[in-house]
């Protein structure tokens, strides 16, 4: 079996359904929702893993979590293997979006690199590994493509609030075919400050909010950012603090009345959002006057997304260990820069990490894509894992030592 025409060919058919996140919306046209992919997706798996029990789940409406499960043995260790159906909008884009094509060791399309080509990848390891042994697997499987990652994580939040039972899981991002056991997680939120319109022939009767929020957003560049960014971790790099969208005005001969930010903290897994968003405050309050301080609104957050860490020490990330060093010897464990679902995965007592092919640059770009011999490597690297993990003897540990 040619493994990777088998890839092509189960991406162009993913990439080719347009799926993209809809957002807050429910009335949404018909290139935005994950539905109609994860229909196209079911049918794959009834087609080509029957030895796999499908099925799916609203969790909002008209979008559907899809769940495939296999059941080796009770001797045998469960790995859940989790990605997401929805993509970032298409805008800018200068390859055709919705066509998977190819160029070179290219593959380009919307989701080829996040995450449609993730899926593609647990999916054909699955395949091979099966094809390799007889039909069966000496393992448990979970296999779940969720809506919503790239915008709330609402998929895997209700994946999460059921009775997940899982020794491992692995969740697919581009990582560049890295074991990521740590990553940043960001909390966003709205920064409001109020003014008084008045006409702007006679500005001194009012009291104009954009400029009050020059005032802040100097202070936040100036005293905020270089505290944020003096907090490290080894693997993941720095903390950071991005303000990423304006608003205020309302028309040009009108002195605007209130003015919004958006605050983007990304946080690193020694950190925790409340503390991120209360030095913040703190910082702010002791560097302007206080009635600018009191005009200030501090909204709640409408995104908080933990870090991912783990305790590497546990018997199950042992084992995964042990089976990759049989691949390559000198692999290591690695921390990532962005945030995903496995943060929302590992507290429930899972250790969880992020792998897959790609690189996390080529995601959301406007030629996104993803390279032909990392898919042929991360479906081995599956595979292997896939049929050599139960043998591990940790698995034999009663304790997480």
């Amino acid at each position: 079996m040619n493994w990777e025409k088998e890839a092509f060919r189960l991406l162009k058919l993913l990439v080719e359904i347009p799926s993209i996140n809809p957002g807050e919306s429910t009335n949404f046209s018909e290139n935005y929702g994950e539905k109609e992919v994860g229909v196209k997706f079911a049918s794959y798996l009834q087609e080509y893993l029957p030895e796999f029990t499908t099925w799916k789940e609203e969790v909002l409406p008209d979008r559907f979590n899809y769940y495939a499960s296999y059941i080796g043995g009770n001797e045998f260790p469960t790995i859940l293997l989790e990605t997401h159906l929805d993509t970032v909008d298409i805008q800018g884009m200068t390859v055709e979006p919705f066509e998977l094509t190819s160029s070179g060791d290219k593959w380009y399309g919307r989701g080829a690199c996040d995450a449609k080509g993730q899926l593609t990848a647990m999916v054909i390891g699955l395949r091979k590994a099966l094809a390799e042994n007889n039909g069966v697997l000496p393992l448990n499987v979970l296999l779940v493509a969720v809506v919503d990652e790239e915008h709330r994580h609402r998929g895997v939040d209700f994946l999460m609030e059921k009775s997940v039972e899982a020794d491992l899981a692995i969740v697919g991002e581009p990582t560049s075919l890295q074991f990521g056991t740590y990553h940043k997680g960001s909390v966003r939120f709205v920064l409001e400050v109020n003014g008084k319109s008045a006409h702007s022939s006679t500005p001194w009767e009012g009291d104009n909010a954009i400029e009050k929020m020059m005032d802040i957003i100097t202070i936040i560049k100036e005293h905020v950012k270089p505290s944020v960014e003096n907090n490290s971790h080894p693997l993941c790099g720095k903390s950071s603090l991005s303000i990423t969208l304006i608003s205020g005005g309302e028309q040009v001969n009108i002195i605007p009345s209130n003015c919004s930010i958006h605050i983007d903290r990304r946080l690193n897994p020694q950190e925790n959002w409340q503390d991120a968003i209360e030095d913040i405050k703190e910082r702010v309050q002791k560097a302007i006057s206080p009635n600018l301080w009191e005009d200030i609104i501090w909204n709640e957050p409408y995104l908080i997304d933990p870090p991912l860490e783990n305790n590497l020490n546990t018997k199950e990330l042992l084992a995964l260990t042990e089976v990759l060093k049989k691949l390559n010897p000198n692999i290591e464990y690695s921390g990532l820069q962005f945030g995903c679902d496995a943060s929302k995965i590992q507290p429930k007592g899972i250790p969880t990490v992020v792998f897959g092919p790609g690189s996390i640059q080529e995601a959301h770009t406007e030629d996104e894509w993803i390279a032909a011999e990392q898919m042929v490597q991360a479906i081995n690297m599956y595979s292997f894992i896939f049929t050599e993990i139960h043998k591990s003897g940790h698995w034999s540990s009663d304790s997480d030592e």
